[in-house]
């Protein structure tokens, strides 16, 4: 047994298994795709339960990549759908399921892809979730600003409104990618690339005062890092730390359905698109790799486009 750089948990096995080509794909997608640890843990996750059903199916306590075939596949999807699975979570697993295969293929460990004739479920379309102005508003205004832990709060709320980074991008931030002097604010995204985020003056000025704070904080703490957000002990966030931090704020405003820390970053792309922005710029602020990922939010503007109509087209008003 080993663990690679990644700190996933890898077994020495066989090449005629299963478990040994997981293996080889979980480091190809380090080393060649650069995927973060969350995304490999992710594909393993989906990788194991597969590796489980054709165990079972197959009476093996570790399968062959040969049981990898086109009838196993779709009795693992069938056995998904009885056991409650929703279409989404579905197709996800079949898109981690169809870069293994293709990836089995590249290395000649299986002579044909298994998932060509296989179709994803049909999913319901829908759209994303986002805050509307007043509740944004009610939000910003929750955190009481006389303390650190108040302070804090209040710039991590602005900061994902502000910027519409990811929980993990906010997570990761250190102390020298705010630039307060140019206004920026550098985000390392998806794949280890980097963005550049324009910071407006209100929030430089909130970033320019917590981080005062901040590193009163951290001097106190000896195990302290040079991570932006810091606990109330010094320590810096996890992801799922401010995930619940954000929800609960959220929760307290809206809904369940949108108390979220991703629906922050739909409603950042979602007014820039109500106030002119151009789905180019919005792309690149969100970090996006493909327009068509941006271009959802064109279908939540529906308040821009009536302006719009509103104020070009002559009989606007008549009709």
């Amino acid at each position: 047994e080993q663990t690679g750089k990644s700190g996933l948990y890898m077994a020495i096995s066989s090449p005629d298994t299963l478990p040994y080509w997981i293996q080889r794909f979980a480091l190809s997608l380090e080393v060649e795709r650069n995927c973060s640890i969350h995304t490999r843990q992710g594909y393993l996750r989906d990788l194991g339960q597969l590796e489980a059903y054709l165990a079972g199916r197959y009476s093996r306590e570790t399968p062959t990549v040969e049981a990898l075939s086109r009838a196993s596949v779709r009795g693992f999807l069938s056995h998904l759908l009885r056991h409650g699975y929703a279409a989404r979570s579905i197709a996800r697993k079949q898109a981690t399921l169809r870069s293994f295969a293709r990836f089995l293929v590249r290395e000649s460990a299986i002579a044909v892809n298994p998932l060509l004739a296989v179709h994803s479920p049909r999913l319901p379309k829908r759209l994303p979730d986002f805050l509307t102005r007043e509740e944004v508003q009610q939000l910003l205004q929750l955190p009481a600003v006389d303390s650190f832990s108040g302070l804090r709060d209040s710039l991590i709320l602005k900061l994902f409104y502000a910027t519409g980074v990811r929980i993990s991008e906010a997570a990761g931030l250190r102390r020298g990618d705010v630039q307060l002097w140019e206004g920026t604010l550098r985000v390392h995204g998806k794949r280890d690339k980097t963005r550049l985020l324009p910071l407006g003056h209100h929030m430089t000025q909130i970033l320019q005062e917590y981080l005062r704070l901040r590193d009163s904080v951290a001097a106190r703490n000896p195990h302290s890092s040079d991570f932006v957000l810091l606990t109330d002990e010094g320590t810096p966030f996890t992801r799922q730390q401010l995930a619940r931090l954000i929800r609960g704020y959220m929760l307290r405003i809206a809904d369940k359905r949108k108390a979220h820390p991703h629906a922050l970053r739909h409603t950042f792309a979602t007014h820039l698109l109500d106030e002119g922005a151009d789905i180019l710029s919005v792309k690149e602020l969100l970090g996006h790799a493909s327009l068509s990922t941006t271009q959802v939010y064109t279908h939540l503007s529906a308040e821009h486009l009536r302006r719009v109509y509103r104020q070009a087209h002559p009989r606007a008003e008549e009709e």
